[in-house]
């Protein structure tokens, strides 16, 4: 059985790594997330950095609490985080802008939309498991 706790940890190493890239203006982060490299456009990529930061360090802090009704609103964020990323990155994917590594940040997303949506409907499932 998968546990939480592994998935946000995944997560968090994802968040970091993208949060480092917006925060040093690093060009493979404009050329992932479509984001003209021109210097009006650095404190943008920076500040969508800092809010990714903020998202990897929720996880972080959470990460060792292992009762999902605890983690309600922890599992909600990700999940609607995930979501919006996975739409916002589809639509501007499919409307020609990014270039292949697009594809990553999409999969990746709907990936962590998947698993993030699996956790929030687990504590019902299982209840219907001990009732059936």
């Amino acid at each position: 059985m998968m546990k939480v706790r592994y998935v946000l940890i995944f997560d968090i190493l994802v968040l970091l790594v993208v949060a480092i890239g917006c925060l040093f203006n690093m060009t493979w982060v404009h050329n992932m997330l479509a984001i003209p490299p021109m210097p009006d456009n650095v404190f943008l990529t920076q500040l969508l950095g800092a809010a990714v930061f903020g998202l990897a360090l929720q996880n972080w802090l959470v990460r060792k609490v292992d009762d999902l009704e605890k983690l309600r609103v922890i599992l909600v964020a990700n999940f609607v985080g995930h979501g919006a990323a996975f739409v916002v990155f589809l639509a501007s994917r499919l409307n020609g802008a990014g270039d292949m590594t697009m594809w990553l940040a999409i999969v990746y997303t709907l990936l962590a939309t998947l698993v993030y949506g699996y956790f929030l409907d687990r504590p019902r499932l299982q209840a219907q498991s001990k009732h059936a």
